[in-house]
């Protein structure tokens, strides 16, 4: 190699080491707002750690810390700076040491830089920060050393998190089973009117209500055969849900604990061809929760199966079975 070569190759060298990479990270500033996770939230810290020490003229650190924002942006793992690179106090090497390992630790804990991408970042810097420019004898004192007492405190913060995160918070719960009861009420051909046998179904209804003590729901389900069609059928259904609800009202029940659903043909007792007249299907059922449960979270296939085990399980009691 010539001497002219020798000088060219000398030149680059020097132009590639003295590469200024602050204002590129700084082209990348939105980029990584927009980004929102652990890496660019990191890298944004640098940026301004960077520029910080370019205005107190540090700029060999300043171009360090831009120069790894960058690496960390394209996806380089993340490693906390080396404390003897960075001719830190020899009092606090072994605290500087030990702390990183905690911090670490908290770095890899699945799933923590998703849920807390700004925090980690941000301890991640600090401690770097700690260790760059912190870690001179001159700031021992807590009130100089800003970097290090911030990221102690938020390094206890953060882990009292991932102890609290990973205790079981889910209450045990014994399950209690609903306790549903069930009463029906059948109507004529196309009618919503209470038939002479539907009023007294209803007064011992309205008798078995005043038994009950406590809280308690009514869900009035109509229902329509398949005599009509689709949307005469749901009105008819609707009709005669009101009408019971209208008999409980005159009779004591509070409006506010009656729910109405109209079902038209589409939950029929007995299923049937289209056409067929079938008094069973011609109802309302009356569906009675005790307690302060909600039947809105009841959809009505839930409630004829509770219902039904229900009365399977006092059958199989009555004939001395075991349940």
């Amino acid at each position: 190699m010539n001497f002219k070569s020798i000088l060219v190759l000398f030149a680059f060298l020097s132009l590639t080491s003295c590469k200024n990479y602050l204002p590129i990270l700084a082209k990348k500033e939105i980029e990584l707002k927009m980004k929102g996770d652990y890496d660019s939230y990191l890298a944004l810290e640098y940026l301004v750690f960077s520029s910080k020490l370019e205005k107190i003229k540090d700029n060999k650190s300043a171009n360090h810390f831009a120069k790894k924002a960058l690496k960390i942006s394209q996806g380089k793992e993340y490693i906390p700076e080396n404390p003897l690179k960075w001719n830190s106090d020899k009092e606090q090497l072994e605290e500087l040491i030990l702390t990183q390992k905690r911090l670490e630790d908290v770095l890899n804990t699945p799933h923590l830089k998703f849920q807390l991408p700004i925090q980690l970042a941000h301890l991640s810097y600090l401690y770097d920060c700690w260790v760059s420019k912190e870690s001179k004898p001159i700031f021992r004192a807590n009130d100089m050393a800003s970097c290090r007492v911030t990221f102690q405190k938020l390094l206890d913060e953060i882990e009292v998190y991932i102890v609290d995160m990973k205790k079981d918070k889910i209450p045990k719960v014994t399950s209690i089973e609903p306790e549903f009861f069930r009463f029906e009420i059948l109507f004529d051909l196309n009618s919503a009117l209470l038939n002479d046998k539907a009023n007294t179904e209803m007064i011992k209804i309205i008798e078995y209500l005043k038994t009950l003590k406590g809280n308690y729901n009514i869900l009035l389900a109509g229902n329509a055969d398949r005599t009509g069609n689709d949307l005469s059928n749901q009105n008819l259904a609707l009709n005669r849900a009101r009408i019971v609800q209208s008999y409980l009202i005159k009779n004591g029940v509070p409006e506010n604990l009656i729910e109405l659903r109209a079902y038209g043909e589409d939950f029929p007792d007995i299923i049937t061809s289209d056409g067929t007249k079938s008094q069973i299907n011609r109802s309302v059922g009356i569906y009675i929760l005790k307690g302060k449960g909600d039947l809105k979270s009841y959809p009505l296939p839930l409630l004829e199966n509770l219902l039904y085990r229900e009365q399977v399980k006092n059958a199989r009691k009555e004939k001395g079975l075991s349940n």
